[in-house]
């Protein structure tokens, strides 16, 4: 699974106008409702704050990775937003978030989320990725920084779970390279 093929152009927001949490999470469900990919915005919205309840997906490091499973999605897919100015996203480090993967999938497809998750992160943890990511012009840069990343990681990526959910190391900040 590359993660060009869940990231598509369509879900790419270059310039985040939402400031809190809540709009940040109903401005990007929105692009998965009208990609026709969630059926029913504000059950997907309860889905993803229910996680966030659980633990920030702010991981650090001007970095959140918002997801969830839920009946209300038909087919895996991950949206991509950017705030230059950074957002407050409840982060575990108390820092502004710049860099917003979400991730949405059917509840029926777990271990394809897990690596989803995984890879959204991993990419992450490249410093060359994340300003790349952060000076991309268009969707289409943005697609370009995908696609590089997809050229030199496996498809297949670890994936530490606990209770179903994703370890993020707290307090570590995504390394570079």
């Amino acid at each position: 699974m590359l993660l060009s093929e869940l990231l598509t152009p369509d879900l790419v927001i270059l310039d985040l106008k939402a400031r809190t949490k809540r709009d940040i999470i109903a401005e990007m469900v929105e692009l998965f409702v009208q990609s026709g990919i969630v059926t029913d915005k504000e059950k997907f919205i309860e889905m993803i704050e229910k996680r966030e309840q659980i633990e920030s997906t702010a991981i650090g490091g001007g970095i959140a990775i918002p997801h969830a499973r839920s009946e209300v999605v038909k087919q895996l897919r991950v949206g991509f937003a950017r705030s230059k100015e950074g957002v407050d996203f409840d982060a575990l480090d108390r820092k502004p978030v710049y860099l917003i993967f979400m991730i949405a999938a059917p509840i029926d497809v777990r271990k394809e989320y897990l690596q989803a998750v995984a890879k959204v992160a991993r990419l992450l943890k490249s410093s060359v990725m994340r300003k790349a990511l952060m000076d991309a012009e268009t969707k289409e840069d943005v697609m370009r920084v995908i696609m590089d990343f997809d050229g030199v990681v496996p498809e297949r990526v670890e994936v530490k779970t606990k209770e179903g959910r994703v370890i993020y190391k707290q307090g570590e900040q995504p390394k570079g390279g």
